[in-house]
C-alpha cells in the first residue's frame, strides 16, 4: 500500500487555516457560497480572518469587541451566498444586534432549475501588504455549509496565481461564481457585491493552481445551472462517499462495476431506505462507527432546517480507478438525484487525477489502517415508519421555498424615546396554507416577542416596536404544522428601508459601554493586530490587562499614534470614524471617550492629510 492515502483521516486542516492570508499578504475580497448558514459562523469569520488570535471559537463569539472590529473591517470584502431560508435561527444570547453588520455580507439565493442550493466554496484574494507585487488566490472546495457542525468532512484548499492568459479548466468555477448575483431572490444582490463577484470572475478565469503533491490534473465541474448534467466517469472499481443517497443515483454511478470492486460509505437511516437490488450493487457497506460520530450541521436537501439528530458523516466523495489511475471527485454533491441524475441542484466539484500507486486505491482509502478504522459494516435493519412526519416536513417545505421566494420589506418609523417600528409587507400576496401556521419576528428581539401572522401581502403591518441598535433587516420564522405539531425555526432577510442613520453608532454605544471598553478598542486599532488581539481576548475572559490596557496606558497609545501618523493613516482615519459614531449628535460628547483622550485627538486630527478626515 502506497504511504499517503488522499483521504487518510490523519491528513486534517483547521478552517481557519483555510482562510489564513499567506505572509505578507492580507484578504482583499472574498466570495463564500454555502447551503445552511448561521450567524455565529458568519460573526466569527471575520474577526479570525482580521485576528487569528483566538483559541476557539466560543472564544471569539465572547468577545463583542473582536466581533465588532473584524465586521467593520472586512465585511465589505466579504460576500455569502446561501439558499433563501436556509439560515438558521438565532438561539438565545447577546450581541445579535451585530447581525445588522451582516446584511450587505449575506445575500439569499435560489437554484435557476428547482432544485437546492447546494455548492459550499470559498474563493479569496490576498493583496500584498504595502501593494508591491501580485495578488494571489486561493480556491477551498468543501463538503461543510458555514454552520457549527463539527461532522466528519473533506476539504480541497488551492492556492493559485493570476497568468495573463484564460484557462479553460477554471470555465466551470467562472460560470458558477459570475452566477451568484443573478440567483438572488427576495432583494438583489448589493451592488458592491456584485463588483467584488466581477472582479473576481477576471482573476478566477487566469488562475493556474499548484497542484497538491502527485496530482497530475485538476479538473472542476459544476451542475444546476444549466441543462447539462456532469457526473463522475465509470471505472473497474468503485468508491462513494456519501451521506444521502437514492436508488437512481447509485445504479448510475455502478454501471460496468462488478459488485465485489464497488464500496459505500453512508448513513444508515439512508441505506436503510434503499432498494435491496441496489444495495447488492456494493460488495462492502459501510457506515460511520457510532463512537466516531459527532454533530452534523447539514439538512438532507429533502428536510427541513433546524436541529438534527446527531450524525458524524458530512463528507462527499466519489473514487474511481481507470486503467492505472486514480480520479478522487469531492464537493458539495450527494450520491443522489437532484445532485448527478436531473441536476436540479446546484453543485460544485474538483476531481483530482494521478497514478494509482500515488494517490492510492479505492481499497487504499476504506483500509483498517486508513479511513476503515472509523467504520463498521452496515447492517440491514427495518426503518421506523415515518410516513405521517414526512408528510408534515413535505408540506412546510413547500410552504418554506415559496416564502423564502417572496420579496419582502420593513419599514423604519420613527417614534417617541428613540424607538422605531417595524412595519412589514410583501410585494406579492403570500396564501398561508390551511393548517400551517406563521409566526414572524425581529431576531435581536427574539421569538417571544413575534407577531402570529395569517395574512401577508402589500398592506403594511405593525411587526414589532425597538430600540433603533436592535433593528436588522433580518426576520426569524416559525412555521407550524398543525396536525403535527411539527415546527421550522429559520431567517429571512427583508429589505429596509426608511432606517435612520444613526443605527451604527447605537450599535457601537451599546458595545462600548465604558471608558475601559473604548480604550481597549483603540488599542486594538492602534496596535499590532495578533497582540492587541490577544490582548482583548484575554479581556473578555476576565483577564489582567495591567501593563497593556491598564492603568499608565496613556503613553503607549500616544506612541502608536504618532507612529499611525507616519503610516498610510488608514489606523487614524478608523480612529476618526469610531469616535465621530460614539459622539452624541447633540453635545458633540461621549461618557465613554476620556476628555484626555479627545483633547490628544484634536492635537492629532489638526495635523492630519486632509484627504485623512471624515468632516
Amino acid at each position: 500500500m502506497q504511504d499517503n492515502a488522499a483521504l487518510d483521516p490523519e491528513n486534517r486542516a483547521l478552517y481557519a487555516e483555510i482562510l489564513r492570508a499567506p505572509a505578507g499578504y492580507d484578504l482583499d475580497a472574498a466570495v463564500a457560497t454555502t447551503y445552511t448558514l448561521d450567524f455565529e459562523t458568519a460573526l466569527v469569520v471575520p474577526a479570525t480572518l482580521a485576528f487569528h488570535a483566538a483559541e476557539n471559537r466560543q472564544e471569539t463569539l465572547d468577545t463583542p469587541l473582536a466581533l465588532l472590529e473584524g465586521l467593520e473591517r472586512l465585511s465589505a470584502r466579504i460576500a455569502i451566498f446561501c439558499e433563501a431560508g436556509r439560515i438558521k435561527a438565532v438561539p438565545k444570547g447577546d450581541n445579535w444586534h451585530l447581525t445588522a453588520l451582516l446584511e450587505d455580507t449575506v445575500t439569499e439565493v435560489a437554484a435557476p432549475r428547482g432544485g437546492a442550493f447546494h455548492p459550499k466554496l470559498w474563493l479569496l484574494r490576498f493583496a500584498p501588504i504595502g501593494g508591491h507585487g501580485q495578488s494571489r488566490l486561493r480556491l477551498a472546495l468543501l463538503s461543510r455549509n458555514l454552520t457549527t457542525d463539527a461532522s466528519w468532512d473533506l476539504s480541497l484548499s488551492l492556492d493559485g496565481r493570476i497568468a495573463d492568459t484564460r484557462h479553460e479548466q477554471n470555465a466551470p468555477l467562472v460560470d458558477l461564481i459570475a452566477a451568484l448575483p443573478g440567483l438572488a431572490v427576495g432583494r438583489p444582490a448589493p451592488d458592491h457585491v456584485a463588483k467584488m463577484v466581477a472582479s473576481l470572475v477576471d482573476d478566477l478565469a487566469c488562475a493556474e493552481w499548484e497542484h497538491p503533491e502527485h496530482v497530475r490534473k485538476i479538473g472542476f465541474a459544476v451542475n444546476g445551472l444549466t441543462d447539462r448534467v456532469w457526473r463522475p466517469q465509470v471505472g473497474r472499481r468503485l468508491g462513494v462517499i456519501s451521506p444521502f443517497v437514492t436508488d437512481g443515483a447509485l445504479r448510475t454511478l455502478c454501471q460496468a462495476v462488478a459488485p465485489e470492486n464497488a464500496c459505500l460509505l453512508s448513513r444508515a437511516e439512508e441505506l436503510a431506505l434503499l432498494e435491496p437490488e441496489t444495495l447488492s450493487l456494493f460488495g462492502n457497506l459501510f457506515v460511520l462507527d457510532e463512537m466516531a460520530e459527532t454533530e452534523d450541521g447539514e439538512e438532507s436537501e429533502q428536510s427541513s432546517p433546524g436541529p438534527v439528530p446527531a450524525r458524524g458523516l458530512h463528507a462527499k466523495a466519489f473514487i474511481t480507478e481507470r486503467y492505472s489511475s486514480t480520479e478522487i471527485t469531492m464537493g458539495s454533491g450527494n450520491a443522489t438525484s437532484p445532485a448527478l441524475l436531473s441536476g436540479e441542484n446546484v453543485e460544485v466539484f474538483a476531481t483530482l487525477s494521478g497514478y494509482s500507486k500515488h494517490l492510492g486505491t479505492v481499497e487504499d482509502q476504506m483500509s483498517p489502517e486508513r479511513l476503515g478504522r472509523f467504520l463498521r459494516t452496515y447492517v440491514p435493519y427495518t426503518p421506523d415508519d415515518t410516513e405521517k412526519e414526512d408528510a408534515a416536513e413535505k408540506r412546510l417545505e413547500q410552504f418554506r421555498r415559496l416564502l423564502a421566494s417572496t420579496s419582502l420589506t420593513l419599514r423604519c418609523e420613527e417614534c417617541e424615546n428613540s424607538q422605531i417600528l417595524l412595519h412589514l409587507s410583501a410585494e406579492t400576496e403570500v396564501a398561508i396554507p390551511e393548517g400551517i401556521g406563521l409566526r414572524l419576528w425581529p431576531i435581536v428581539a427574539g421569538a417571544d416577542h413575534g407577531t402570529n401572522i395569517t395574512s401577508l401581502n402589500e398592506q403594511e403591518r405593525p411587526l414589532a416596536r425597538l430600540p433603533l441598535r436592535d433593528v436588522t433587516r433580518w426576520i426569524g420564522v416559525r412555521l407550524s404544522d398543525k396536525e403535527s405539531g411539527l415546527e421550522q425555526d429559520f431567517t429571512l432577510g427583508a429589505s429596509l428601508v426608511d432606517l435612520p442613520e444613526a443605527r451604527t453608532s447605537e450599535i457601537l454605544r451599546a458595545l462600548i459601554e465604558n471608558r475601559d471598553a473604548f480604550l481597549r478598542y483603540i488599542r486594538l486599532l492602534l496596535g499590532d493586530v495578533s497582540e492587541a488581539a490577544k490582548a482583548l481576548f484575554a479581556a473578555g475572559q476576565g483577564g489582567d490587562l495591567s501593563g497593556v490596557f491598564g492603568t499608565g496606558q496613556e503613553s503607549p497609545i500616544l506612541e502608536d499614534m504618532v507612529r499611525a501618523l507616519s503610516g498610510d493613516g488608514r489606523q487614524l482615519r478608523d480612529i476618526e470614524r469610531l469616535v465621530s459614531r460614539l459622539r452624541d449628535p447633540d453635545t458633540d460628547r461621549c461618557e465613554v471617550i476620556p476628555e484626555e483622550f479627545l483633547q490628544l485627538w484634536e492635537t492629532f486630527r489638526a495635523v492630519m492629510p486632509e484627504d485623512n478626515r471624515h468632516d
